[in-house]
């Protein structure tokens, strides 16, 4: 069966970096707006490969203000440039920063093909919700798609985010990406919607913890599409494994809980005679002790005779000098 190869539609795609402060934390390797930096260089990579006539253009949310770095072109060496020229200051305004990025691709050169913006929201938000819905409505109106990529502050902006994307979904063009602290975004996006194209339901959130709800994880990171049989067997291997964890943590847990009724039961009895043997041998000791003292006694009433007598002879002896 010969594997047809995907091709991405023409599609001009505005990318909102966000260069917030915030972007100077650790938790992604190794800092977040170098993380950043390397995601957005593969997503700008494999929109201008997948289809010639593709164009990227750059925009920055905070600083100042959003900024234009560079409006949607082919030319790979303006976009990296720009992308080399993001400098980290200020507090980010996702809802203008939007608004600007829609009319970047209102007016771009080929008006031809679809439009998306790809954001990366790595701080809090600090716009109202109202605001964000309303950019969304704006977006669904001109038929311009949104993938959203949460870093860092995922649970304080997942509402809002998830919020934005409900508005601005229009026939699955809209995905929000959570990528967890300690992972490289690159590694979770190149198997995403994002890159790999429209191959899941748009609007839905896609967790990207290893593991745990990341898209490809479910099969080891293989693409089921391109090798059926083999995502079955690791599916049925890891369902295996699985159970057999279950398996013998149910089992050391009752062999645990067996253990601990068996000590207990050992030890009440034992528990309940010492307080006897303590007493007996309380007894023994005080019998002892008493037996000490009275020999003490007796020792100290023969000394004291003793001395008695001996001062009685001396007496005598004197008088008989004189």
């Amino acid at each position: 069966i010969a594997l047809k190869k995907l091709r991405m539609p023409l599609e001009s795609t505005m990318i909102c970096l966000d260069n917030s402060e915030f972007m100077r934390n650790g938790d992604y390797v190794p800092t977040r707006l170098e993380a950043q930096h390397d995601a957005a260089n593969l997503i700008c990579g494999t929109k201008t490969q997948s289809n010639p006539e593709n164009t990227v253009g750059i925009l920055t949310m905070a600083g100042s203000g959003p900024e234009l770095m560079v409006s949607p072109t082919d030319d790979m060496g303006k976009i990296l440039s720009s992308l080399h020229g993001v400098k980290i200051g200020g507090l980010t305004r996702l809802a203008a920063a939007i608004q600007i990025g829609q009319l970047a691709l209102k007016h771009r050169r080929n008006k031809h093909g679809g439009q998306r913006l790809i954001i990366f929201v790595s701080s809090p938000i600090l716009d109202e919700p109202k605001a964000l819905i309303k950019v969304g409505k704006l977006l669904k109106k001109n038929n311009v798609g949104v993938d959203i990529v949460s870093m860092g502050e995922i649970e304080e902006n997942q509402k809002k985010l998830e919020e934005l994307i409900e508005a601005a979904n229009s026939g699955d063009n809209s995905h929000l990406i959570c990528i967890q602290p300690g992972i490289l975004p690159s590694d979770v996006l190149i198997s995403s919607p994002i890159v790999a194209g429209e191959t899941m339901h748009g609007g839905d959130v896609y967790n990207g913890e290893i593991g745990n709800g990341a898209y490809g994880s479910e099969f080891g990171g293989i693409d089921a599409s391109i090798d059926p049989e083999l995502a079955m067997a690791l599916r049925v291997s890891m369902e295996e494994e699985r159970a057999r964890q279950e398996a013998a943590a149910m089992q050391s847990g009752s062999s645990e809980t067996k253990t601990q009724e068996h000590i207990d039961s050992e030890t009440t009895p034992l528990l309940q005679d010492n307080p006897n043997e303590e007493m007996d041998e309380e007894d023994e000791l005080l019998q002892q002790a008493l037996a000490m003292s009275m020999q003490d006694a007796r020792l100290i009433k023969g000394e004291a005779k003793q001395a008695n007598e001996a001062e009685g002879s001396s007496s005598i002896v004197g008088l008989n000098i004189f």
